[in-house]
């Protein structure tokens, strides 16, 4: 992998008033910036930050043993700034202080990067639900749109990247990150490699932790999204107030950024008293006062399909029909925003027309629905599963709708509450599930170190008066899956809520293998298998003149 030429820290680390050219010399080196010591290879520069948990400096020693050719240390005073140390170990590496790093790593990486997001078009998407299926259906929509303009030339087949909760890179290729949105660093170090790879746009899940932690900031995007906002993390915000405060972090609120909101949530409703009149605003939703907005998209007469949903969608510049094989007013919103999304970005570089229109409702009609997001699992003769990421209240209330939409018969949901988090939601997911599902069965879903039993009683508090024939508690989450889908019937959904897209679970300080789309997969299988052989037999006694 090509890695940026480590003088390059030279110039990055003047800006900050620190001056090292006379005393260091970096020229051999091509490395990355990390503030991970665990990813440090040989020609790398280690940045020791002090975090809320971390203490960057402890790990010095070793970064300097991986490879790290240059330590850039966070400090306790300003009086230590721009001061350089060597290290004690056998190749001495330098060491220079930094005061308030961890607050400029954003800056000095894209520095030490030399800009690569101002190469390409950067799109923030924020909210408490949708980001995820939001920013996976802006990267389908911009890749296909490009490529259509680009005649699918071999280097731009995929226009747009993304960086969230199921990876980095390019729709059909993910890799893994262990943050919704990564470090400072390692963003950079994306960046990088996406301006190299010729990439036009990059989609990017901007979480509430990302922003008031200085991970990231507003001003990196041309184009940022809200799609909602319900409860959720509270055990780090503490109120509602501080977590919508947050998500504003992502606006800027002038004429160098785009403001897409949704227009349907009451959040949002309350910025809009008070929108900077410098800033670009676009409105996406349902609710009719939305085309009083100059410009708008907007979904009318909604119709839910089982193979997905129809509707008209209304725009400033004209109306279309769109079919997509999506499933859920949800994800609707979602498609809504990201829509809203590509008539801003392409309009950068051409008129949008009716014609565009045209060419943006077949492209949707041709959307791959996304993994672990409302995805529809489905075999003949048996029950329907859906495997959803919701882990929220305000999550599972809409995936339950949803699924009762398009439900013929009675709907099952399995779901469980995260340990050592928010306990406050427990209650209210119980609530939702009761609300709207025939049956609900509790299970695990990271309960971590705290103990399960306590989850569950946190749980049923909410649904103190349920009947309880409507309800089981089996806490191995595979054995809970697979038991429902045994009881279920062909006309019934099945909701499979809170892992998704995840392929593990989090049991005590253990993080075990559990994927839950291949258990329905191989259960599926299994049964379609033993049909099969059942179906081989009965030929083979036909064929020896046995009846039936």
């Amino acid at each position: 992998m090509h890695k940026p030429q480590c003088q390059n820290i030279i110039s990055a680390l003047s800006l900050f008033k620190i001056n090292i050219s006379d005393e260091l010399n970096l020229s051999q080196h091509r490395g990355n910036l990390h503030n991970d010591s665990r990813k440090i290879q040989s020609g790398d520069i280690f940045c020791a930050i002090r975090g809320t948990v971390q203490d960057g400096g402890k790990y010095i020693a070793s970064a300097i043993e991986a490879g790290a050719c240059l330590i850039i240390n966070e400090c306790s005073t300003p009086e230590e700034h721009g001061k350089m140390s060597w290290s004690d170990s056998t190749n001495s590496v330098a060491i220079v202080s930094f005061y308030l790093l961890n607050q400029a790593l954003f800056s000095l990486a894209k520095s030490y990067y030399q800009n690569p997001q101002d190469k390409m078009r950067m799109i923030g998407i924020t909210g408490t639900n949708g980001k995820t299926s939001t920013t996976q259906l802006v990267a389908q929509l911009l890749s296909n749109l490009s490529n259509e303009d680009n005649n699918c030339k071999e280097i731009e087949k995929h226009q747009c990247a993304i960086i969230g909760t199921n990876g980095a890179g390019t729709f059909e290729k993910l890799t893994p990150l262990a943050n919704t949105t990564p470090s400072a660093t390692e963003l950079h170090q994306l960046f990088y490699r996406f301006e190299r790879k010729r990439i036009r746009y990059v989609a990017m899940e901007v979480s509430s932790h990302a922003l008031e932690q200085h991970r990231v900031n507003g001003e990196l995007f041309n184009t940022a999204l809200f799609t909602n906002l319900s409860r959720d993390h509270l055990d780090y915000h503490g109120t509602m107030e501080n977590y919508a405060k947050a998500k504003r972090e992502l606006f800027i609120g002038n004429d160098k950024q785009v403001a897409i909101l949704n227009g349907d949530d009451d959040c949002a409703k309350q910025w809009l008293l008070n929108w900077p009149v410098e800033q670009e605003l676009w409105l996406y939703g349902k609710e009719q006062y939305i085309t009083k907005q100059s410009k708008y998209v907007l979904a009318d007469n909604v119709k839910h399909h089982v193979s997905g949903v129809e509707f008209t969608l209304k725009t400033h510049l004209g109306d279309i029909d769109i079919v997509s094989p999506l499933l859920g007013d949800f994800n609707i919103d979602n498609l809504l925003a990201a829509i809203a999304v590509t008539m801003v970005e392409m309009a950068q570089t051409r008129r949008i027309s009716e014609e565009f229109l045209a060419t943006l409702a077949k492209t949707v009609a041709r959307i791959t629905p996304i993994a672990g997001r409302m995805e529809a699992i489905s075999q003949s003769g048996l029950a329907t599963t859906v495997v959803d990421y919701a882990h929220t209240p305000d999550a599972l209330e809409k995936a339950l709708i949803a699924c009762k939409a398009h439900c013929q018969g009675e709907l099952y949901v399995i779901f469980g509450c995260g340990g050592d988090r928010d306990k406050g939601k427990r209650p209210l997911m119980a609530e939702a599930a009761e609300k709207y599902a025939d049956h609900l069965v509790i299970t695990n879903d990271n309960p971590r170190t705290e103990s399960s039993q306590a989850i569950v009683e946190d749980m049923i508090s909410g649904i103190a008066g349920i009947d309880q024939t409507r309800l089981k508690v089996i806490l191995d989450r595979k054995k809970a899956t697979i038991e429902t889908l045994q009881q279920a019937m062909e006309t019934d959904i099945v909701l499979l809520a809170g892992k998704g897209h995840e392929d593990y679970i989090i049991i005590g300080d253990e993080t075990l293998s559990y994927d839950e789309r291949d258990v329905v997969a191989k259960y599926y299988q299994a049964k379609l298998n033993s049909q099969e052989n059942s179906n081989t037999s009965k030929d083979k006694l036909n064929n020896n003149g046995v009846t039936k």
